[in-house]
C-alpha cells in the first residue's frame, strides 16, 4: 500500500510544473522515444520547440528541440536518436534563433542531459551524478521542493489556454526579450565589435553547425537550416547591422553550400498577432501551420 501511494504521487509530480519545466525541462519527450522510420525531426532550443507541430500530418516527424539547448546538444542529440530516422532521406531541420551564434558551445550540459543521452555524449560526464539524476527522474518524490505545490497547483488548474497578448503587450514583450539577450551575451548594442568571447562562441557555434550538418551527410539525411517567424515587434530590433552579426557571420563559415537555408523571420505568411503566444514564439494554431509551410517549402 505504502509504494502504491508513493507511486501515484510520484506520477502527480511529473505531471506538474516543477518537474517539466524547471528539473527536466523538455527532456520527458527524448527520454522516451522509441520511433523508428522518423521523416523528418527538427532541432533547436525554445524556439524550435514551439515552432514545429507534426499532429494531424501524414508526414512521420518529431520535435526534438528542447528550451535553453545550444547547437551542441542539437549535435548529441541527432548523434544519439539517429538510429531511429528513416535511412536514407530523412530531413533534419536546424532550427535557429538570433543568438544561435553566440550559444554554440558548452562545455557542461545540465542534467536533463543525463536522461536521455549516452554517457559518451555528455561533457565531463560523472558518473555518481548520473545516478542521482536518474534517481531524481524515476522518483522525483525525494525531492520535492514544498514551496513548488502551488506553482504545480497553478499550472494544473491552467490547463492549455494561454492568453493572447495585445499589441501593446507584444511591444513590450520584445522590448524585455533583447534586454534580457543582450544582457546574457554581454551586448552593449550592434554596433560596438564583438568581445573575444563572443567571437569565440561564433567559431565554436560554425564548427558544431558544420559538424552536423557532415553527419547528416554521412548519413545520407537533408539538413536544413531553418529561422522560424517572429511578431514583428521582435524582428524589427534585429537591423542589418545585427543580422549580419549574429546571422551572416556564423552562415559564411559554412563548409557545404548546398545546405537548404530557410530565413521565416519576416515572413509576410506569419504576421498575424493571432499565431504567436508571445513576440518570439509560436502558438499551437502558429505551429500548425508553420511546419505545414516549411514542408511544402523542402518538397516534402
Amino acid at each position: 500500500m505504502k509504494n502504491k501511494i508513493k507511486s501515484k504521487i510520484n506520477n502527480l509530480i511529473k505531471r506538474g510544473y516543477w518537474y517539466n519545466n524547471i528539473l527536466f525541462n523538455g527532456s520527458n519527450f527524448l527520454s522516451s522515444y522509441k520511433t523508428f522510420d522518423t521523416e523528418v525531426i527538427n532541432l533547436g532550443s525554445l524556439s524550435g520547440k514551439c515552432a514545429f507541430d507534426y499532429s494531424g500530418l501524414s508526414v512521420k516527424g518529431a520535435n526534438f528541440a528542447i528550451p535553453s539547448n545550444p547547437l551542441l546538444g542539437d549535435y548529441q542529440i541527432l548523434r544519439n536518436f539517429s538510429s531511429y530516422l528513416k535511412p536514407e532521406g530523412c530531413v533534419v531541420i536546424i532550427t535557429l534563433c538570433p543568438f544561435s551564434s553566440l550559444a554554440g558551445s558548452y562545455d557542461f550540459f545540465d542534467d536533463r542531459f543525463y536522461t536521455f543521452l549516452y554517457p559518451s555524449s555528455i561533457p565531463n560526464f560523472n558518473y555518481k551524478h548520473r545516478l542521482q539524476v536518474l534517481d531524481q527522474f524515476k522518483s522525483p518524490l525525494k525531492y520535492y521542493p514544498v514551496m513548488q505545490i502551488m506553482s504545480d497547483i497553478k499550472y494544473a488548474l491552467r490547463g492549455n489556454h494561454i492568453k493572447l497578448l495585445t499589441e501593446e503587450e507584444m511591444k513590450k514583450n520584445a522590448d524585455m526579450m533583447m534586454k534580457c539577450w543582450m544582457q546574457e551575451f554581454s551586448l552593449k548594442d550592434f554596433d560596438t565589435p564583438l568581445t573575444l568571447k563572443n567571437r569565440d562562441a561564433i567559431t565554436d557555434a560554425t564548427e558544431v553547425l558544420n559538424k552536423i550538418i557532415t553527419y547528416c551527410r554521412y548519413k545520407h539525411f537533408k539538413p536544413v537550416l531553418v529561422v522560424p517567424p517572429m511578431y514583428h515587434t521582435l524582428a524589427d530590433l534585429f537591423d542589418n547591422k545585427a543580422r549580419t552579426m549574429l546571422f551572416d557571420t556564423m552562415l559564411r563559415g559554412l563548409e557545404d553550400s548546398d545546405v537548404q537555408i530557410l530565413n521565416y523571420m519576416d515572413s509576410p505568411d506569419f504576421k498575424e498577432i493571432s499565431l504567436f503566444k508571445s513576440s518570439f514564439l509560436l502558438n499551437k494554431r502558429g505551429a500548425q501551420l508553420f511546419t505545414k509551410k516549411v514542408l511544402e517549402d523542402i518538397g516534402k
